[in-house]
């Protein structure tokens, strides 16, 4: 009898350390960020903060492309980048930066983030066909944008 209770009264106590200890990978605190860009349209990032440091887990725009053929095309485009452990980085001076070339799109941020506000630049481009099928390239070319601190998530 005495055997059984010394092994368990040690399994419960480890059991309840377990349960009321904060996880190493705690929940991020999540800042949102709002403004815009240099075409006058709306820029958001969500900024992750975990014991690990910042990062940039979302990134949603909108943004026109003006094409080779002088059209432009309208688009809302964005980025999520799941746990703060996979997105962009934000480092101690509050810089980040973020590349994203596919077949299909290049993307390029660059910015700082302080505590109330944020400013950069960011261009993207994509391949797009004319109106008789051929290959042309759509870009936003280079723009600014600035965002405010809204509010935590």
């Amino acid at each position: 009898m005495r055997r059984r209770w010394a092994l368990g009264v040690p399994v419960l106590i480890c059991l309840l350390v377990l349960a009321v200890a904060v996880p190493a990978n705690a929940a991020a605190r999540l800042r949102l960020y709002r403004g815009q860009t240099s075409q006058g349209e709306r820029i958001k990032f969500i900024v992750a903060r975990t014991d690990a440091g910042r990062s940039v887990v979302e990134v949603d725009l909108d943004v026109t492309f003006t094409c080779e053929d002088e059209t432009t095309q309208d688009w809302g485009i964005g980025w999520a980048f799941g746990p703060p452990r996979f997105a962009p980085p934000i480092e101690a001076d509050g810089a980040f930066s973020y590349d994203d070339v596919s077949p299909y799109m290049a993307a390029h941020f660059t910015g700082q983030f302080g505590t109330l506000s944020g400013e950069g630049t960011a261009s993207i481009a994509q391949p797009s066909l004319t109106a008789d099928e051929q290959a042309q390239l759509c870009t936003t070319g280079d723009l600014t944008w600035t965002v405010e601190f809204v509010r935590r998530l």
